[in-house]
């Protein structure tokens, strides 16, 4: 049974992995279109903004601003000045900006962010953003009164908000991870914030749990197996997991929801294969969509399209990106993790491939599979690709320079950034629930 079940973990799960060499000429790796990193239409001016330096004893003033200034960081869309080139001054909650004497240091955008303790367990957060192209005058200044124990998210809140100020369309850091990642001999579900902070396993350690995403009110639900028997489809709500019926007993090995969680497909294991079940998120409905032998690792388009991992495992690079039921990725190459980005560009279709060297790597298209760009080259294996909220920035899990973990590539800049140290599986990206209106920035 161990032996069975691995194999097809393997076949189904496994982020593109080749199979077996035949005697025809490796695909033309061509058809994967422009690394876009050197192509002709990338060499924007990175703009240069100042997050003023926190001086506050204060550790609620300290969190916010070096919450947002990581934040910052980590679109890759901005050239931050460094702390060490601050010009002298005061930095307190309620001392102006002196303006002026950042322009001096070249820097086209100034945001303060503040934060200080006031009555019971309230905070009072302040953020304030000049343009400088647009004159003196701040484009975003507000102040918040929040709980303690939502100092972070309304940091992130807050970045997204001066986002939008900046640039028009506001950011996707008031949002979270789930993924599944090794847990000594099994595999577990981790739920993370956006900025890499609060990582923490939900799943029963003693199980194998994988192939997490949200669900309806912030849920998670994923594939949990113990003792090697089926995976079942489970869904956490925040302090315990139930079972979700599925219309057949096979195994469970992938999970994808609409926009507005009303609609869920399933992948589940045939006796030669698997398919993929729309129908609604409590296992009702339910109705077989795929024709293909194998079909597994759902995902809805913003547009309502369904995407999916489909082909013959026994053809070389027989697995393609299929949408509403048509092959959009080039043939020849075998295909893994779909996921669709709502960018600034319009929809794109972003999923890994597997190229020579045992190695994987993210292209992005529209949704029909046309424009194909290649988003990463000969920067090691590159997997599991999940969009912000805002569709600015790619997240993966990356082997890249000997340092593996998750990165993030600006759809914007085409900058990549290190998140952290973590590998896994299934990195799935969704934005957190709407604050209380007295709370919003």
């Amino acid at each position: 049974m161990r032996r069975a079940l691995s194999a097809l973990l393997l076949t189904l799960l496994s982020s593109a992995v080749a199979t077996a060499q035949d005697s025809k000429k490796p695909p033309d790796e061509s058809l994967l279109g422009e690394f876009v990193v050197t192509g002709t239409n990338t060499q924007e001016h990175i703009p240069k903004i100042a997050i003023l330096p926190s001086l506050s004893p204060d550790l609620e003033d300290v969190i916010v601003r070096g919450v947002v200034r990581r934040d910052f960081e980590l679109t890759g869309m901005f050239d931050v000045i460094s702390d060490s080139k601050a010009p002298p001054g005061l930095y307190g909650f309620d001392d102006p900006v002196d303006v002026d004497a950042w322009r001096k240091l070249g820097a086209e955008s100034i945001v303060k962010v503040a934060a200080r303790a006031t009555k019971g367990s309230k905070i009072e957060v302040f953020g304030l953003a000049y343009f400088l192209n647009v004159g003196k005058d701040p484009v975003y200044e507000k102040k918040l009164l929040v709980d303690k124990s939502d100092v972070r998210v309304t940091a992130h809140r807050i970045t997204d908000a001066l986002l939008g100020a900046l640039t028009g369309r506001p950011g996707g850091f008031a949002s979270h991870f789930t993924f599944s990642g090794k847990w000594g001999k099994n595999r577990r579900v981790f739920t993370m914030d956006s900025d890499g902070h609060d990582l923490k396993p939900f799943t029963n350690p003693d199980h194998t749990a994988i192939a997490p995403t949200w669900g309806p009110n912030q849920s998670v639900f994923y594939a949990d197996s113990k003792n090697y028997a089926p995976f079942k489809l489970m869904a956490w709500d925040g302090k315990q997991s139930k079972p979700i019926p599925m219309p057949t007993k096979g195994s469970v090995y992938g999970v994808a929801f609409n926009k507005d969680h009303s609609k869920m497909a399933v992948a589940l294991a045939e006796p030669f294969g698997s398919a993929i079940w729309v129908g609604n998120p409590d296992g009702s409905g339910m109705k077989k969509v795929s024709t293909t032998p194998i079909a597994t690792h759902p995902a809805f388009s913003p547009s309502g399209k369904l995407g999916w991992i489909g082909g013959d495992p026994k053809k070389r690079g027989g697995q393609r990106v299929y949408v509403d039921g048509k092959a959009v990725s080039p043939p020849g190459f075998t295909a893994a993790a779909p996921v669709f980005c709502d960018t600034e560009d319009g929809i794109r279709l972003v999923y890994s491939v597997a190229v020579g060297g045992d190695r994987q790597d993210i292209v992005m298209s529209n949704e029909k599979g046309q424009g194909i760009s290649r988003l990463t080259q000969n920067m090691g294996t590159n997997k599991y690709p999940a969009c912000s909220p805002d569709g600015r920035l790619l997240a993966f899990f990356s082997t890249r320079k000997k340092s593996p973990g998750i990165y993030f590539l600006s759809l914007k800049r085409w900058r990549t950034n290190k998140l952290n140290g973590q590998m896994g599986e299934s990195l799935r990206w969704e934005p957190l629930p709407p604050p209380a209106k007295t709370a919003a920035p």
